[in-house]
């Protein structure tokens, strides 16, 4: 029985071999396809100041002016390797929120898939700045409860797309007050700090552009509720499997 479980798990590691070339291979491929619209990101960040879209307040653009610092050669680099990454991360770490494991063959196939599929390049910038903080705010909610500041980072994150506050909610409701409120008061500083910078922005986002907001570039929230819903789907399923395994047992101590 030893045997046939090494030899399972030694053909299992060769398929895995086998899978993970092709894939970095479709990769590649992809991060190559997307240099041209780098190439007009960083054009665009290098000749004007950067303002971001009226869905986002005044506080993401505090938070992501230093990319305008940036040679457009690096900008380039950190675009298209940076947006890459930070979707294998999101998986990565919607994975470990909903309990699945984070082996390497699927995070990168759910990456890959999520580079040629979704819509990650078509609004290149708004995509980028989601996909932090979408990191940032499942990083957060995986935390422990006891950990120092939990909450924090995810109110960041509402700062710069408050949609996500929605989540301060939740920790709320679900009885996790200290986190709730702490990311409600990191949400509050955000927007009291772009108030101070950016007062007359600041005023018309939260006056006229808060209710219009752009809901169409919270795709990138479906992969860790598509990761809390695998989860869900083979929770149930196991503990379909356990009266039928119980009864099996029952019947051979007859």
């Amino acid at each position: 029985m030893i045997r046939t479980t090494d030899a399972s798990r030694s053909s299992s590691s060769s398929a895995g071999a086998l899978l993970s070339g092709p894939l970095l291979a479709l990769g590649v491929l992809c991060v190559a396809l997307r240099i041209p619209m780098a190439d007009a990101f960083a054009d665009g960040l290098s000749t004007a100041e950067w303002q971001p879209p009226s869905a986002y307040p005044p506080f993401a653009a505090i938070l992501f002016t230093p990319a305008a610092w940036l040679p457009p050669g690096l900008l380039r680099a950190v675009f298209v390797l940076g947006n890459a990454c930070l979707l294998a991360l999101l998986v990565l770490l919607s994975c470990r929120l909903a309990g699945l494991p984070a082996r390497t063959g699927p995070v990168l196939a759910a990456t890959i898939a999520g580079l040629w599929l979704e819509p990650l390049f078509q609004a290149p910038l708004p995509a980028q700045i989601n996909l932090a903080l979408a990191c940032l705010a499942v990083w957060d909610l995986g935390r422990p409860q006891a950990a120092l500041g939990k909450g924090f980072a995810l109110g960041i994150a509402a700062g710069a797309t408050p949609a996500s506050a929605v989540l301060a909610g939740y920790l709320l409701l679900t009885g996790r007050v200290r986190a709730g409120l702490t990311a409600l008061a990191a949400f509050t500083g955000t927007a009291l700090l772009g108030l101070l910078v950016l007062p007359q922005a600041s005023a018309e986002f939260w006056a006229r552009h808060l209710p219009l907001g752009d809901w169409s570039r919270l795709w990138v929230w479906a992969v860790p509720l598509t990761a809390v819903l695998i989860a869900l789907v083979g929770r149930a399923a196991a503990r379909g499997r356990q009266p039928s395994a119980s009864n099996s047992s029952a019947s051979m101590i007859r």
